[in-house]
């Protein structure tokens, strides 16, 4: 699946491409479509979205979603077991989406995009942190 991914057959313009694309958002498909990764969603920074199928088998995704978005604008969570006491009501959704949620991060992704008069050029590089030590995983250019 990684060699396909990084395959130049893959058209990674088309999957660059928004498919939301309004005055609120611009997302495309390979903002969130990834080789490299963890299999855990970072509640700290995850879009909504992404919380919300990161908590659909636990039921009300949408609305712990949503208490999250808020909860962490304020501060963000320290662990599980934090947001487990702040979302009390919640407790049984979020028992059973546990093994899919982090609050930390080790792989990262940056975003270049560079314009110059009628030339554009983007890349994405991953990267895993580990302490103070960086790793790049992958770049594709856009």
């Amino acid at each position: 699946y990684a060699k396909l991914f990084h395959s130049t057959l893959l058209d990674t313009e088309q999957l660059a491409r928004p498919i939301i694309d309004n005055e609120n958002r611009k997302e495309s498909v390979l903002k969130y479509l990834g080789a490299w990764a963890s299999m855990k969603v970072n509640i700290n920074t995850a879009p909504r979205h992404v919380l919300e199928a990161a908590f659909m088998f636990g039921g009300d995704a949408d609305k712990i979603a949503e208490e999250i978005i808020q909860q962490r604008r304020i501060m963000p969570f320290e662990s599980i077991g934090e947001l487990k006491q702040s979302l009390y009501s919640y407790n049984d959704s979020i028992r059973k989406c546990e093994k899919f949620i982090t609050t930390t991060s080790r792989f990262f992704t940056i975003r270049v995009r560079a314009v110059s008069g009628g030339a554009e050029a983007a890349s994405v590089i991953a990267i895993t942190k580990d302490g103070k030590k960086v790793q790049r995983v992958a770049v594709i250019n856009i």
